[in-house]
């Protein structure tokens, strides 16, 4: 039988001090912190996902927020204003490799958001982490509801899926300049040993004007730029799975 005795000094060494020396930081410290991260990361991800635009959004990304708010607040606590313990960190965490590619330049600045408010929670500057998470959010409201920043373009999300052999730039660069006002590469994902599945945020250029048609209903698409485009797509044999997607629908060939 394990005396009682011992189980009291395990519990006592594993919760009422975070080192083997005596420490200023309590368990009811941790506890803040974690309460204020939470919180203030959750505010974050919800300005988020009320002030994102785009087809681009993602669930995943809005929860790893949070996630990402609180692991930088612990580290900081961890930390302290421990030197070793700092470098120690640095060196295991260099080992970490992200590969997912960020489809918004926006949502880096979220991330960066979201550290800076776990930074401040973590150091226990709890009334500037509290100021600076509602100025952030009151400001990305704003920009959002004024719409500061647009010009105007309506964008979408072109994907093909193009063989491997083919030089997708040389082959899809006549038909992008002739049909689109803008066209830049999201992403490049490989489907297998052959083919590749390739993705562009692109801008149509706009509808060209019907004359008389004695059905335009039936020909208005047709005359438009983008099922115009999508034809010469369809045209070039070894392109297949085009898909183009925007806010409302999707539209395959």
């Amino acid at each position: 039988m394990i005396q009682t005795g011992f189980i009291e000094k395990f519990f006592e060494d594993s919760f009422l001090t975070f080192s083997p020396e005596v420490s200023s930081l309590t368990f009811s410290d941790a506890i803040i912190v974690l309460f204020w991260s939470i919180s203030l990361s959750m505010i974050v991800s919800i300005t988020y996902r009320g002030t994102h635009k785009g087809i681009s959004y993602s669930q995943s990304f809005t929860q790893t927020l949070v996630l990402l708010g609180v692991v930088v607040s612990i580290v900081m606590l961890i930390v302290g204003t421990d030197i070793a313990r700092a470098f120690t960190l640095v060196g295991a965490l260099s080992i970490v490799r992200f590969r997912n590619a960020i489809k918004d330049t926006r949502d880096v600045g979220f991330i960066f958001f979201i550290m800076a408010v776990g930074m401040a929670c973590g150091t226990r500057f709890y009334a500037l982490a509290l100021f600076f998470t509602l100025i952030g959010c009151l400001m990305l409201f704003f920009m959002y509801s004024s719409q500061f920043g647009q010009k105007g373009l309506a964008q979408d999300i072109l994907e093909l899926n193009i063989p491997i052999k083919y030089d997708y730039s040389q082959v899809l660069s006549p038909i992008f300049t002739k049909n689109l006002k803008y066209y830049s590469i999201l992403s490049v994902d490989s489907i297998d040993e052959e083919k590749n599945r390739i993705s562009f945020i692109i801008t149509f250029k706009k509808k060209l004007k019907l004359l008389s048609f004695k059905n335009e209903k039936e020909v208005a698409d047709d005359f438009t730029s983008k099922s115009k485009f999508l034809g010469e797509l369809k045209k070039i044999e070894y392109i297949s799975n085009v898909k183009v997607i925007n806010g409302s629908h999707s539209t395959e060939v």
